[in-house]
C-alpha cells in the first residue's frame, strides 16, 4: 500500500526537477526493499510458537519509521543506511580538495603554509608566518559543524525548501542544529549575486514587515500579538533587479534613495542594458549615475507596458512568489536573516536548475576564490 501511494505521488507530479525525481525514486526503492524484508520477518514469525509484537503508540497505531526523500537515515529494523545517489559529490571532500589546491592562513592570509598532520580525518596546516594551525574550515561559516556525512542530504532537502522540523526528525538531530546548518550554508552563498544584468532588465522595490521572530530578549519595541494592525509595523524595503534571462540582483535597502540603489547595483548592470522601472526620482538619478537606458513607467496613470515589451511584470511576479514562499513555507522570517532567504530564493528561481549537485559545487568553489568569514 505504501509503495502504491508513493508511485501515484511520483506520477502525479510533473513540475519536479530531475534531481528531485531521482531522490524520490531512491526513497521508493528503499521502501520497496523494507516492505519485502518485513514480509519475510512476518513469515518467520508465523512459523514460531511465540510471536513478539511491538505495542502500539499512544496514537493507536503501530510504530513505524518514515524516511524523507533525499535524507540520510537508518532503518530501525534492518540498520541499512539510506544515502543519496552516488553521483552527488560529497561536500566535505570537495571543500578539502579545493582548499588543498591553494591553502591560505585564515589569521594573516599568508600562503607560506606547511602540512601539520591530521585531526578527525582532516588535514591540518601550519602557518610559517604567524605560527597558527588550522584546517580548511577554520574561520569559515562551516567551522565546528558536526556530522559532515549528513550535509549532502540536508542540502538536498534545501533544494525543495525543506523546513527545519522535518529535517531534524529525518536526521535525528536537534532542532537548533537544523537551524544552525541552514543559516551556515546560506551564509556561504549570501553574496552570490548575478555578475551582470543584460538586455531588458526590470527594477522594483517591495516591502517586508519588520520581524523579530525567535527573539526573546532585547526587543526594540514591546512584544505584540500576530493580529496587530499591520499599518503600525515597521517596513523593510527590498530591491530586486532581474533581467529576462532570470539573472537576479537583490538587497535590503536602508532607504529608497538613489545612493542606496547605486550601492547594490553599481557594476551589476550593463551599460547596454535597458532598465524598466516605476517613475521615481531615485530611479532617474540611478540611470544617470550608471549610464544605462531607462524606460519610465507611470503606473499611477495606468501605464503598464511601453512599446509592447518594456514592463515590470516579471519582477513583480518574482516579488509575489518570494512573499508567498516566505509566508507560506516558513510562516515569516526574522529580518536579521532575510538576506539569507533572498539568496536561497535567488538560487531556487535562477536561470540554472537548482539541485544538490549545483549546491555542493557552489559552496565548494568559495574555498578556491575567497576566504570565508565565520558568523
Amino acid at each position: 500500500m505504501q509503495y502504491e501511494l508513493f508511485q501515484n505521488f511520483i506520477n502525479s507530479i510533473s513540475l519536479l526537477t530531475k534531481e528531485q525525481l531521482v531522490i524520490l525514486e531512491c526513497a521508493l526503492s528503499n521502501i520497496r526493499q523494507d516492505s519485502s524484508e518485513k514480509d519475510e520477518m512476518r513469515e518467520d514469525a508465523d512459523k514460531n510458537v511465540s510471536v513478539s509484537v511491538k505495542p502500539p503508540s499512544a496514537a493507536g497505531a503501530f510504530e513505524t519509521t518514515t524516511f524523507l526523500p533525499g535524507f540520510e537515515s537508518y532503518d530501525s529494523e534492518s540498520s541499512n543506511k539510506k544515502t543519496l545517489p552516488a553521483a552527488v559529490p560529497d561536500l566535505e571532500t570537495n571543500i578539502l580538495s579545493h582548499f588543498a589546491e591553494c591553502p591560505q592562513c585564515p589569521k594573516c592570509q599568508s600562503q607560506k603554509i606547511g602540512r601539520w598532520g591530521f585531526q578527525s580525518g582532516r588535514q591540518r596546516y601550519h602557518c610559517n608566518t604567524c605560527n597558527a594551525t588550522f584546517n580548511a574550515f577554520t574561520g569559515t561559516s562551516l567551522a565546528r559543524l558536526r556530522h559532515p556525512e549528513k550535509w549532502n542530504g540536508y542540502l538536498a532537502g534545501m533544494t525543495y525548501s525543506m523546513t527545519l522540523r522535518p529535517a531534524a526528525k529525518a536526521y535525528g538531530i536537534n532542532l537548533k542544529t537544523s537551524f544552525r546548518w541552514r543559516h551556515r550554508f546560506l551564509e556561504v552563498i549570501n553574496n552570490d549575486q548575478a555578475e551582470e544584468l543584460c538586455g531588458i532588465t526590470e527594477l522594483d522595490e517591495t516591502m517586508f514587515r519588520e520581524s523579530f521572530k525567535g527573539q526573546r530578549k532585547g526587543l526594540p519595541r514591546p512584544a505584540r500579538k500576530r493580529s496587530n494592525d499591520p499599518t503600525k509595523a515597521g517596513k523593510v524595503p527590498v530591491m530586486v533587479a532581474r533581467d529576462r534571462q532570470c539573472h537576479t540582483v537583490d538587497g535590503i535597502l536602508k532607504d529608497e534613495s538613489a545612493d542606496e540603489l547605486c550601492r547594490h547595483l553599481n557594476g551589476r548592470i550593463s551599460i547596454e542594458a535597458t532598465v524598466c522601472a516605476d517613475a521615481l526620482l531615485a530611479h532617474e538619478k540611478l540611470a544617470k549615475k550608471l549610464g544605462f537606458e531607462f524606460k519610465e513607467l507611470v503606473t499611477s496613470k495606468g501605464q503598464r507596458v511601453l512599446e509592447g515589451i518594456y514592463h515590470i511584470q516579471n519582477v513583480n511576479a518574482y516579488h509575489s512568489g518570494l512573499k508567498r514562499w516566505i509566508s507560506g513555507v516558513f510562516h515569516g522570517v526574522a529580518t536579521r536573516y532575510l538576506p539569507h532567504y533572498l539568496a536561497w530564493r535567488r538560487d531556487i528561481s535562477g536561470a540554472v536548475e537548482f539541485n544538490v549537485d549545483q549546491f555542493v559545487r557552489r559552496i565548494s568553489e568559495h574555498w578556491s576564490f575567497q576566504l570565508l568569514k565565520g558568523t
